[in-house]
């Protein structure tokens, strides 16, 4: 019995190979399961919202740049690395139970490695919701749930990471101009007790109002020999020994007046007036640096405040999953597709052998 060709064409393009993937599809091929979570990037933000998730407990939800950046660390190959150091990741992949096309060869390379982890550990990201979906495939429905909590745990890692220098970029400036105008301070203050130590006084204020009271006590005393001595004149001669110790008295009166008027406002170093011009200086200067050091702090406490409202927080929306059957591979979808281009393949040859044969 003579065999068509068209019927040798359907064994050669439909049947065979529909059998060759049955086989793989229903007898060899490895089940995997699948665990997935929800995230989503949010930040501290005083700027108005279109839907106020603070009033819920939630922060506001973040730029897209943040999520992008951390899509982008999850298909890393440092994520990668971190899942090998935690869950020996390529053993798993590569294990001998898993069939020879879904498992990877344990001698190639890292780079090798992270493009075929692409098909298993794979991110979606919403740009409307700004909700990033972490979808996991492994052998083992336990081993894919804890794949997913580990990059969930590194992520956290990160986002705390990009916070953390965040909060020193944004005060590190001020800090050490704080530490320098605090420096600044201290010695201020050190000179100014220098200075009271030395000099022997509280305040220049409080020296120059005892000299002056001791010029007008003695200006009084003053007055009162003069004119004591006036009115032993009318009664004694200027050789009397009275008048003598009068005018003597009156002559040490002047001379305290002399010393404490020069004490107040004379020429030299220990002069009130000298040292009070020291010690305003002094102080100016203490008030100076004193203020720099007030508007230094005030300015910390702002990057501060800045660099808190700039941080940013990990939530998770849903947890990862358990799978309680394995999705993969979807046999029924790959038999129908297999089918459908098979038949689509089978029927383009046969046309054109057809056409073929019509103009031999």
């Amino acid at each position: 019995m003579r065999i068509g060709v068209r019927t040798v064409l359907f064994i050669l393009l439909f049947v065979l190979p529909m059998a060759a993937v049955m086989t793989y599809t229903l007898r060899y091929a490895t089940d995997r399961y699948h665990s997935e979570a929800t995230i989503l990037i949010t930040q501290d933000n005083n700027s108005a919202q279109t839907l106020d998730l603070t009033v819920l407990g939630i922060p506001a939800i973040a730029s897209s740049k943040d999520a992008l950046t951390l899509v982008t660390f999850i298909t890393s190959i440092d994520m990668m690395n971190h899942l090998e150091s935690q869950l020996q990741l390529r053993q798993h992949y590569t294990a001998s139970g898993i069939d020879w096309l879904s498992r990877f060869e344990p001698e190639r390379s890292a780079e090798e490695f992270l493009e075929y982890l692409t098909n298993y550990i794979f991110v979606e990201y919403d740009t409307e919701s700004q909700l990033i979906a972490i979808h996991v495939q492994a052998f083992e429905r336990e081993y894919a749930q804890r794949i997913v909590n580990t990059i969930l745990d590194r992520s956290q890692q990160f986002v705390d990471q990009l916070n953390a220098r965040v909060t020193d970029e944004q005060t590190q400036f001020f800090e050490k101009q704080l530490a320098t105008t605090e420096s600044r301070v201290k010695d201020a203050k050190r000179e100014l007790l220098e200075f009271q130590r030395v000099n022997r006084l509280f305040s220049t204020d409080t020296e120059a109002s005892l000299v002056t009271a001791n010029i007008g006590a003695l200006e009084k005393v003053l007055l009162e020999k003069q004119g004591e001595l006036t009115t032993r004149l009318r009664e004694l001669n200027e050789s009397s020994p009275a008048i003598q110790v009068l005018r003597a008295e009156i002559d040490t009166i002047k001379a305290q007046m002399i010393q404490e008027k020069d004490r107040l406002s004379g020429g030299s170093s220990a002069a009130v007036s000298e040292l009070d011009a020291k010690f305003r200086d002094i102080q100016l200067n203490l008030e100076f640096v004193t203020n720099i050091y007030k508007s230094n702090l005030a300015q910390l406490e702002q990057a501060r405040l800045q660099a808190v409202q700039r941080l940013k927080y990990l939530v998770i929306v849903t947890a990862p999953s358990l799978a309680d059957a394995s999705l993969y591979p979807n046999r029924p979808f790959i038999i129908v597709t297999a089918i459908m281009v098979l038949l689509m393949i089978f029927f383009i040859i046969s046309l054109l052998v057809a056409i073929i044969r019509e103009h031999a």
